[in-house]
């Protein structure tokens, strides 16, 4: 089936609402009032009121704004987008708390030295300080011509949101809108640092004025970001290339700019060293590239002071990959990586033309392409397969946009790569630019949140196949564990029917149609989400009857905690979903595992160290992750204390050949590594 883009909520993984503004029905636009037949009644002094000019210039972009309460301390402050595309008028808007400290909101306080005021841009703000999302749903303008005030009405929605609880990174929307309020606006000159239309007056709830509300036009933008790209030794990183137009060059910068955004990109070190122990040309494992990433990215990196994002770009090798996000693990959602040396097998699709079996680096137009596809994801953007379809834009995989372009089917006009569009297609516009910013924003809610059609609470409609069609079976290395314990699952699924039955090539947890959750004896669910989101290759083919296909993972820690918090029997629930030709298909399985009591000093003590974040996020990198050291350290004194204990037998797996439970060696590797950090570092260069 297929889904409007202007969805008024998506479920999130944790089966709460994400609002998205929609188009505003039939805004009011200024006009001429038609006058009446007869003469107004004049009373005293007997003066006729005169008609008045009134222009109301909102242009589109993105507006800062502030909200000072009336009769509280303190003050919100955000943004509003008026977005204007296709002919329809979409405004949404996020505010952030402010304590009321010494300083007013922005628009009353900025006389800046010297006289020459600088321009403001977009704003960023505090994630903790994220407040609520503004739903415009409504318009109206006074008439251009007219008697009484010239004013701006807004109508919005607010959403107020909660913040996460410690140890997880999502918070939550509620499903209906926590107030509807009055945005009454009059046209004023723009303070200082303002370069557009600037407009003030009162926010109302019910009719009563609730406090002062101002807007001011900075940018033709809706968003901002910084991309910052980080190459190895050996390895080649995107660059521009000639635009299909015909006139001057694409690249990443302009690619995003059609999603409304303007990122600004820094190609910072162009010869980072290759790890000691690392083999650049083959697949890198997640523990490599996350160990990497925090040694090259910038040092003072904040995500609550700016939008970034990390590129790391290495070589690999066909077949690894063209690229993955790999990053969820202190934070989601704050790195990628792209493979230069990966490229275009013909076993992901027989339309790569001219591309096929190449590398990307060789392959300039593809390379940029699959490069923003994977800062896509983390702006936390899906593919095309699993919401509007395949098409040639950023967020179609690449052998769907080779499919699509060269496919007997589709009619698509153009060829792989040569006619591969660096676009966002309308679909992922609309999230980029009205999904709130937690949604986003780099360190901000989980991968998949607001997407509804990638989680598996989305299941209105959706077709799940019987046993004797599809059969999904999971498979538990142990049907008792204890607390700290990681538990190995298996799972494939099985075609018993006589036909072939589209279905993904990849049900691995990062291919991003597979979803794990634990029920535990209360009926809490816990939604267990792949830290890593590894995409690119994952398409929907035909399975044939009688063939399988299989994958599994470490059940134990993720971006929303412990899978097993509590003693007790845990309900494993798993579900494997798709979308062919417009239709939802899944099939789904449970399993039951109990966890153990604790019934002795030793069990108590080692919980205690094994379930900590470090350590699982240790266990999530696959183990060898020897860059984090509190982790390493806890499983050393947990072993060292009870090395029979099956916790600690289970964390021998991770441990491997990296490290003997010795944490000096992984010390002095790590302070070698840290002293590469500046290594081919670079004058910084804006792409623009």
């Amino acid at each position: 089936m297929s889904h409007d883009i202007f969805d008024h909520t998506s479920p999130t993984p944790t089966g709460a609402l994400v609002p998205i503004a929609e188009p505003i029905p039939n805004p009011e636009e200024p006009h001429f009032p038609v006058p009446p037949h007869l003469p107004p009644v004049l009373e005293p002094p007997f003066r006729l009121p005169l008609p008045h000019l009134c222009i109301i210039d909102l242009p589109e972009g993105c507006y800062r704004i502030s909200h000072t309460p009336a009769g509280q301390l303190g003050f919100y402050q955000g943004t509003l987008r008026v977005d204007k595309a296709g002919g329809q008028t979409v405004v949404s808007g996020d505010l952030y708390w402010q304590p009321p400290f010494l300083l007013p909101p922005h628009d009353l306080r900025q006389i800046p030295f010297p006289t020459f005021p600088k321009r403001f841009g977009i704003p960023i703000y505090a994630r903790n300080r994220y407040h609520s999302y503004l739903k415009v749903t409504g318009l109206k303008t006074s008439p251009v011509r007219g008697l009484g005030p010239c004013q701006l009405t807004l109508t919005a929605e607010q959403y107020n949101y909660t913040q996460p609880p410690a140890g997880s990174f999502n918070g939550t929307f509620p499903a209906a809108p926590s107030r509807t309020v009055s945005l009454v606006l009059s046209p004023q000159a723009a303070p200082a640092g303002f370069g557009g239309s600037y407009f003030a007056g009162s926010l109302f709830e019910n009719g009563v004025d609730k406090g002062a509300f101002t807007m001011g036009w900075v940018s033709k933008f809706f968003r901002t970001a910084n991309i910052e790209i980080d190459t190895l030794t050996g390895s080649v990183a995107p660059q521009a290339v000639p635009a299909l137009s015909g006139g001057g060059t694409e690249d990443i910068r302009s690619t995003f700019a059609t999603g409304g955004w303007d990122v600004k990109v820094t190609y910072d070190q162009t010869s980072v060293p290759v790890p000691a122990g690392v083999t650049a040309t083959s697949c890198w494992s997640d523990a490599n590239l996350h160990a990497l990433m925090l040694n090259v990215r910038k040092p003072t990196t904040d995500l609550d002071k700016e939008w970034r994002l990390h590129v790391l770009v290495v070589p690999a090798q066909l077949g690894c990959g063209r690229g993955v996000m790999y990053d969820q693990i202190g934070v989601p959602r704050e790195g990628v990586a792209s493979f230069s040396d990966d490229g275009y097998p013909t076993g992901d699709s027989s339309n790569f033309g001219a591309a096929a079996n190449r590398k990307q680096r060789d392959v300039p137009r593809a390379f940029m392409r699959s490069a923003c596809h994977e800062i896509g994801h983390g702006f936390n953007q899906v593919h095309q397969e699993n919401e509007a379809g395949s098409d040639n834009s950023i967020m179609t995989t690449s052998p769907g946009v080779a499919n699509f372009l060269g496919g007997p089917a589709t009619g698509a006009a153009g060829v792989f790569p040569t006619d591969i569009a660096l676009r966002f297609n309308e679909h992922v516009r609309h999230h980029l630019v009205h999904f709130p910013d937690p949604v986003v924003r780099p360190g901000g809610m989980t991968f998949g949140t607001g997407h509804g059609n990638t989680v598996p609470q989305a299941d209105i409609n959706r077709y799940f196949f019987e046993p004797e069609e599809i059969e999904l079976k999971i498979a538990l290395s142990v049907k008792r564990i204890k607390l700290g314990q990681p538990l190995p699952v298996s799972w494939e699924i099985v075609n018993r029917s006589k036909h072939p039955i589209p279905a993904p090539s990849d049900i691995g947890l990062a291919g991003q149609h597979a979803f794990l959750s634990v029920i535990d004896e209360h009926e809490h669910e816990e939604q267990m989400p792949s830290f890593k989101i590894q995409t690119d290759t994952v398409s929907i083919k035909p399975l044939k009857p009688g063939a399988t296909l299989g994958a599994g993972t470490d059940l134990f820690w993720s971006s929303e905690g412990f899978a097993f918090k509590t003693p007790g029997t845990h309900t494993i629930q798993l579900r494997v979903i798709w979308n062919y030709g417009g239709a939802d298909y899944g099939v789904r399985a449970t399993a039951e595992v109990f966890v153990d009591y604790p019934v002795s000093e030793a069990d108590n003590a080692v919980a205690a160290q094994l379930m900590h974040g470090d350590v699982g996020m240790f266990v999530a990198l696959g183990g060898g992750a020897g860059h984090l050291h509190e982790a390493v350290g806890r499983i050393e004194k947990a072993a060292a204390a009870h090395a029979e204990h099956p916790a600690c037998l289970a964390m021998k797996t991770y441990c491997g050949h990296k490290f003997s439970l010795s944490r000096r060696s992984l010390t002095d590797a790590h302070a070698a590594t840290d002293g590469r950090r500046t290594a081919g570092r670079k004058t910084t260069v804006k792409v623009r």
